[in-house]
C-alpha cells in the first residue's frame, strides 16, 4: 500500500518546527504515515550540559522561529535553567523506545504521537520520560498507563525499538538528517525531502515524486534538500 515514511527524532527542534507542515501534508494527501524515531542525541546529555555546550538559547530560539515560524516555548527555557536540569536528559535512544511503545497502542496515529512527544518537550517544557507525560498520552489516546510502563521495561520491546531505529539509519544511508520524508510504493522508498523545508516546497516535492513514480520517471527527480540546522540554531 502506498504511504509516507517519515524519519524524525523526539529531541529534534527542527522536526518540531516542521510539525505543522507535515501535518498539512498528511491532511492533503490522505495517505498513511509510517514513522521511525532517530538517534540525534546520542550519547544522552542532561539539560544542564546542553546549556553549557550551547549557552545562547535565545539566539537558537529566534533563529528557529525565523526559519520555521514556530517558537519554542518559555516553559522549555525555564526547564533548561531549572534546578531539575541536571536530572533531565535528552536521550534519543530512550526516546525512540518510548515512541515505539506509544505508537504500538495507536499505530495509525504514529505521526501525531511523534508530534505529541516533541510538543511535550519544546512546547510544554516537560520531561518526556516522566510519568506525567505517559499519563497525558494515556488520557489523550485512551490507553492504559500501566500497560505503557510495563512495555517500557520489556527487553524484547527494547530490542525491537533499537532495531527499528537502526533500520532508519540503513534507509537514510550516508546522510543522516532529520526530518526526512519518503513516498513508499511497492516497497520502494522514493526520496521527497531532507531537513527543514517550507510547506510549499515540500508539497510540490510530494506531487512531483508521486507523478514521477506513476510515470516511471524517478530518474528525472531532483533532490529536495532543506536547511541543515544544528541544535544550537546554526543553519546551512
Amino acid at each position: 500500500m502506498a504511504h509516507f515514511l517519515y524519519i524524525s527524532d523526539v529531541f529534534c527542534p527542527w522536526c518540531y518546527g516542521f510539525s505543522s507542515n507535515i501535518a498539512k501534508i498528511k491532511q492533503e494527501f490522505s495517505l498513511p504515515f509510517e514513522v521511525y524515531a532517530g538517534a540525534l542525541v546520542e550519547p544522552a546529555v542532561s539539560l544542564e550540559q546542553r546549556v553549557k555546550h550551547s549557552p545562547n538559547v535565545q539566539a537558537f530560539i529566534d533563529k528557529m522561529y525565523s526559519v520555521t515560524g514556530t517558537r519554542i516555548s518559555q516553559a522549555y527555557v525555564d526547564l533548561l535553567y531549572s534546578q531539575k536540569a541536571a536530572d533531565i536528559f535528552m536521550d534519543s535512544r530512550r526516546a525512540s523506545r518510548l515512541f515505539y511503545v506509544l505508537k504500538s497502542f495507536k499505530p495509525e496515529y504514529a505521526l501525531e504521537i511523534m508530534e505529541f512527544l516533541q510538543f511535550q518537550f519544546y512546547g510544554l517544557g516537560k520531561d518526556v520520560f516522566s510519568e506525567e507525560t505517559v499519563q497525558a498520552f494515556a488520557d489523550k489516546y485512551a490507553a492504559e498507563s500501566s500497560a505503557v510502563f510495563k512495555m517500557l521495561v520489556d527487553e524484547k520491546i527494547s530490542e525491537e525499538a533499537y532495531n527499528e531505529t537502526e533500520k532508519g539509519f540503513d534507509i537514510l544511508g550516508e546522510i543522516v538528517l532529520y526530518p526526512t520524508l519518503y513516498y513508499v510504493e511497492n516497497d520502494i522508498n522514493h526520496f521527497i525531502s531532507r531537513g527543514y523545508v517550507d510547506y510549499e516546497a515540500c508539497r510540490q516535492a510530494v506531487v512531483n515524486t508521486m507523478q514521477a513514480v506513476k510515470n516511471n520517471q524517478q530518474e528525472q527527480l531532483t533532490v529536495l534538500m532543506g536547511k541543515s540546522c544544528t541544535l544550537d540554531g546554526k543553519c546551512e
